[in-house]
């Protein structure tokens, strides 16, 4: 730094930088130990595409289960026993995006039985229970077509 020369006997109007770059220096310095030198990452895995297709259920046709006077169970229209229902029930819901179970009771069916059924329904993955509406006698599909 140069120093003026000359005798001057009043105030000196220039800037002293040296003081400004310590002290820029010293915070440089602050701020680079401050931060983190270790950023936490988070490691993500993705899985690998899949060259296999999915299986399917054999059928798509919606899962209808019966109940008749006498207590006994259908789905889709086969027999069936509540032992069998839960399992039957599981593997036809477990490749389907939507988990939709309908109800055909007979009108003089027990009511107990009927929650028993809901419930094992429920049991086995089905999140929307619909109730289908009782026939028709005179609309029947075989008396429509002919």
């Amino acid at each position: 730094m140069g120093m003026s020369a000359g005798g001057g006997k009043g105030a000196k109007s220039e800037i002293n930088v040296t003081p400004l770059v310590d002290v820029c220096l010293v915070l440089l310095i602050i701020f680079m130990v401050m931060v983190p030198r270790n950023v936490p990452e988070m490691s993500v895995r993705v899985p690998p595409d899949s060259k296999r297709q999915d299986k399917k259920p054999p059928n798509e046709e919606p899962l209808v289960i019966g109940l008749t006077e006498d207590g006994a169970l259908t789905l889709n229209r086969n027999p069936t026993d509540r032992d069998k229902l839960v399992d039957q029930i599981d593997q036809q819901l477990k490749f389907r995006d939507k988990k939709v179970v309908f109800i055909d009771f007979d009108d003089k069916a027990k009511y107990g039985t009927a929650v028993e059924i809901l419930d094992l329904a429920k049991r086995a993955g089905a999140e929307v229970l619909g109730i289908m509406k009782p026939k028709d006698k005179a609309r029947t599909p075989d008396k429509l077509n002919g």
